[in-house]
């Protein structure tokens, strides 16, 4: 029904169109059709979307205030606080826009609503070790046969070219993305955590064979938990080195409202560095810890975040270097990034005279610490606000986190 149209018509064709009129007739083609339009109109708008990412680039490179900086740290900084979303995010996004500037009939595709986001950026990752003039002949190649497939099967098919193209790149390329090993912790709902461990393909097979191994002979000698609990109960014993995995010593940093505390309501609980969890789960923690440290930390009690003391120090040690990771919830302050603290920054630089106190102090990512001090840059505070400007003169503020939500009468 809408197939062929230009992608600046449909959007009004479809809000105009009565799909219930065709309800009887079609069973519904009609809507499919419409999503499928719709598809298209997003599939186009993240094209320009990243056409104009890159042209920002180019311009922000030649820009004079701007030699002495990173201009690619400080566009993907600002394309992060512009869409709020994480710096690792936006960081994708400018490598795709940057990469797929060199892929102009996969770009088209993409613009076309032919291909998905995901499909271009597998593209990109995949030849980005490919001299640019290679990068036109793989595009040529590979181009036709992108539309239907899926990302993963995008980037096989992309690799089989690099590969032929360049054999040399394809094994730089691969040693360099070995080499990029981390272990990441992602918070999930109701006190669950996932470990995300990126390393050598080899080595992380051989640690989930073992552990699949294990856990099917302890099920085969009737252990009665899962596969997965006797797995991840398995892996938390063999790196820590325990005998048990609910046997770890821990501190546990838990702000409780003094309602909750005295059981006069369920209100829920904040684990540090997690996030809200139940009372309940606050009582089983705390059972099962061979050994619980509690530090007070006082919250103000008309907007709930927390308040410290001012110490007259250089560096954000000790207990105000804790004190700034548990008020900015282990999170980076940068708007939209969510990622875990590595610095305690200066709000007011140090040598300008900025004090190392708690209302002058922040937690910052290391992308977002480095951002901060690149050209244009400049954060301010407002109360226990912070204010971030970017070069283009936009502003984004970064409240103080709450500590815990006040519950609604």
């Amino acid at each position: 029904m809408f197939e062929g149209v230009e992608v600046e018509r449909l959007l009004s064709m479809i809000d105009a169109h009565d799909f219930s009129a065709d309800h009887d007739l079609d069973f519904g083609a009609a809507r499919i059709d419409a999503i499928v339009a719709y598809e298209r109109t997003i599939r186009a708008a993240q094209a320009r979307q990243l056409a104009q990412i890159n042209a920002l680039y180019e311009e922000r490179v030649v820009q004079v205030p701007f030699g002495s900086g990173d201009p690619a740290l400080s566009v993907i900084g600002e394309v992060a606080m512009a869409r709020n979303v994480s710096p690792g995010a936006a960081g994708t996004q400018f490598a795709t826009a940057l990469g797929l500037a060199e892929l102009p009939q996969t770009s088209a595709a993409l613009e076309a609503g032919r291909i998905s986001e995901a499909t271009a950026r597998a593209v990109v990752r995949e030849t980005d070790a490919l001299h640019r003039d290679d990068r036109i002949i793989l595009d040529a190649e590979i181009a036709d046969a992108l539309p239907g497939l899926t990302p993963g099967r995008a980037a096989r098919l992309a690799r089989h070219h690099v590969i032929a193209l360049d054999a040399d790149a394809a094994h730089q390329r691969a040693e360099r993305n070995r080499a990029d090993q981390r272990v990441g912790l992602h918070p999930d709902v109701d006190g669950v955590a996932a470990l995300q461990v990126r390393g050598p393909a080899e080595q992380l097979i051989a640690v989930h064979r073992v552990l699949t191994t294990w856990a099917k002979g302890l099920r085969a000698t009737g252990d009665e938990r899962s596969m997965g609990q006797i797995m991840c109960a398995t892996l938390v014993e063999r790196v820590t080195g325990i005998s048990h995995a609910d046997g770890i010593d821990v501190e546990i940093g838990i702000v409780v409202s003094a309602d909750s505390l005295l059981g006069a309501d369920d209100s829920p609980a904040d684990l540090d560095g997690y996030g809200p969890i139940t009372p309940g789960l606050v009582d089983d923690l705390i059972s099962r810890a061979h050994r619980t440290f509690f530090r007070r930390l006082i919250t103000d009690p008309l907007d709930h975040t927390l308040i410290g003391r001012d110490p007259r120090r250089r560096r954000f040690d000790g207990p105000l270097n804790g004190f700034i990771r548990a008020r900015d919830r282990h999170r980076c302050r940068q708007p939209g990034c969510d990622c875990t603290i590595s610095d305690i920054d200066h709000v007011l630089a140090h040598t300008d005279g900025g004090p190392t106190n708690s209302d002058n102090g922040q937690g910052l990512c290391r992308r977002s610490h480095t951002l901060k001090h690149q050209p244009g840059w400049n954060i301010t505070t407002k109360d226990r606000d912070t204010i971030w400007q970017t070069p283009t003169g936009h502003t984004y503020t970064s409240p103080a986190p709450t500590v815990l939500t006040p519950r609604r009468m």
